[in-house]
C-alpha cells in the first residue's frame, strides 16, 4: 500500500508539471514571437532610412594670386619735436593744434628785440673794421712808393704792411659776429622742418621757453608720404623679397575687413629689414604710401595685403567645405551614383571665405558643402531642393579655367 501511495503521489506531480508546461508554452512562444517581430520592424526601418540631405556645389575655377595678409602699424615716415633753440618769451603762434603746415612755414615769433640790437652792434663793429682797414691798407700802399725813393725805412714798411693784414683780419672777425647774431636772430622764429601734421601746443602765448626743457614746443608728424609696420612670417620670407624686387603694389584695407576688394589705399613695399625677431622667427617689412588724402593715420591697425605672385585657376570653395583631416585637409566629393568619398586636397591660400585648391579636385566636381559631421565614406547622399543630378552636373560644360566662375552652393 506504501508503494502504490508513493507512485501514485508521483505520477500525480509529473502531471502537474507536464500541465503547467502546457499552459505557459504558448505565452512564451507569443512572446518570443513579438520580440522577434519589433527585431524585424527596427531593421526594416533602418534599411529603408533615406541618404542624408547634404547642399553641394559644383567645383569652379577663379583666378587667385597668393597673398601675404598681415595686421600693420601706421607709423609717420618722419616724426620731429620742435624744440626751441634759444631762450625767449613766444609772443606769436602762428598756427593752431592740428594744422598741417609746409616745411620752412613759421610756427612761433619769441621775443627777438636784445637779438636784433646784438646784430646791430656786429653790424656796426663790421663797418668800423672795414673803414680801420681801408685806412691801413692804404698807407702800406703809399709807403711801397715811399720806400724805393728812401723816404720810408724798410721797419716802417713792415709796421704798416702788419696794419694793413691786421685790418683784413678784423673784417674777417667783424663779418663773423655778424653771422653769429644773424644765426642767433634766426633761432628766434621757429620754423616748421618738415611737412606734416602739428599735434599738441605745450606752450602758449606769453609763454618763456629755454633751450633746455623737456617738453617740446610742438610734434610734428609726417603723413605724406606716410608708412605701415607689419611682420613677413619666416616662411614667406623669400616670397616677399622676390615680390619687393619686382616692385608689387601692396594694399591697406580697415582692420578685419574681409574682402580684399575696397582698400583705402595702395602703395610700395619699401623695406625688409635683416634682423630676425627671435620669438616667432618673424621680420619686419615697411610698405609705403602716398596718402594724399590722410587715410593712413598715426597708430592705426590696418590690414596688409601683399601678392606674392601671379594669378593662377586654382579651384573656389567655401571655408566649411575643406575640413581638417590627420593627414590632410580633405572635401567629400559625391561620385556619379550618389555615393561620397574622401578627397585629399592641396590648398593653395584662403582669401574672401573661401579655399583655393592646389590639388584633389577638377572643375565640374560635386562637392558636399554642408551637413558634414555624420557622413562617411561610401554613404550615399541627396541633395537639396533645386540640386541638378550628379551625372548631369558633370556632364555640363566646367567654367573656362582662369575665369572667376563661381557656383553658389546649392541650396546652402
Amino acid at each position: 500500500m506504501i508503494a502504490g501511495a508513493t507512485t501514485y503521489e508521483s505520477r500525480e506531480r509529473l502531471m502537474r508539471v507536464f500541465r503547467t508546461l502546457i499552459v505557459a508554452t504558448p505565452a512564451l512562444a507569443a512572446l518570443a514571437l513579438a520580440g522577434c517581430g519589433d527585431g524585424g520592424e527596427k531593421a526594416a526601418a533602418a534599411r529603408k532610412r533615406p541618404p542624408p540631405l547634404v547642399g553641394t556645389m559644383l567645383a569652379s575655377a577663379s583666378d587667385f594670386a597668393p597673398q601675404l595678409e598681415a595686421l600693420g602699424t601706421v607709423t609717420p615716415l618722419q616724426t620731429v619735436a620742435v624744440r626751441a633753440r634759444a631762450d625767449g618769451e613766444i609772443i606769436r603762434i602762428a598756427f593752431r593744434e592740428g594744422d598741417f603746415v609746409r616745411a620752412g612755414q613759421i610756427l612761433m615769433q619769441l621775443d627777438d628785440r636784445n637779438a636784433r640790437a646784438a646784430l646791430a652792434q656786429a653790424k656796426a663793429t663790421l663797418a668800423g673794421a672795414r673803414a680801420t682797414a681801408l685806412q691801413a691798407t692804404a698807407n702800406y700802399e703809399r709807403a711801397t712808393k715811399l720806400v724805393k725813393n728812401g723816404f720810408v725805412s724798410g721797419a716802417d714798411l713792415d709796421i704798416r704792411k702788419a696794419a694793413a693784414d691786421n685790418g683784413r683780419a678784423s673784417i674777417a672777425s667783424a663779418v663773423a659776429a655778424v653771422s653769429a647774431a644773424e644765426t642767433q636772430l634766426s633761432f628766434l622764429t621757429i620754423r616748421a622742418p618738415v611737412s606734416g601734421r602739428t599735434g599738441e601746443l605745450n606752450f602758449r602765448l606769453g609763454a618763456n621757453v629755454r633751450v633746455g626743457d623737456a617738453l617740446p614746443l610742438v610734434t610734428i608728424n609726417q603723413l605724406s608720404p606716410i608708412q605701415v609696420r607689419f611682420p613677413v612670417p619666416p616662411d614667406r620670407i623669400q616670397a616677399v623679397r622676390m615680390a619687393m624686387q619686382q616692385g608689387v603694389t601692396v594694399t591697406a584695407s580697415v582692420q578685419g575687413e574681409a574682402a580684399p576688394t575696397a582698400p583705402i589705399a595702395s602703395g610700395r613695399l619699401a623695406f625688409l629689414d635683416n634682423n630676425v625677431d627671435p620669438g616667432n622667427g618673424s621680420v619686419a617689412a615697411k610698405a609705403q604710401f602716398d596718402n594724399a588724402g590722410d587715410q593712413l593715420w598715426p597708430g592705426a591697425i590696418v590690414t596688409i595685403r601683399l601678392p606674392l605672385a601671379a594669378p593662377q585657376p586654382r579651384i573656389a570653395l567655401p571655408e566649411a567645405a575643406v575640413q581638417v583631416g590627420r593627414d590632410a585637409p580633405f572635401v567629400w566629393a559625391v561620385a556619379s551614383d550618389g555615393k561620397i568619398m574622401m578627397r585629399d586636397v592641396g590648398v593653395a591660400g584662403r582669401a574672401g571665405g573661401r579655399v583655393y585648391l592646389a590639388s584633389g579636385v577638377s572643375p565640374g566636381e560635386r562637392i558636399v558643402v554642408d551637413t558634414l559631421s555624420k557622413l562617411k565614406p561610401g554613404d550615399k547622399v541627396r541633395f537639396r531642393p533645386g540640386a541638378a543630378p550628379v551625372r548631369a552636373a558633370n556632364d555640363a560644360a566646367a567654367p573656362t579655367a582662369g575665369r572667376s566662375a563661381d557656383v553658389p552652393a546649392v541650396g546652402g
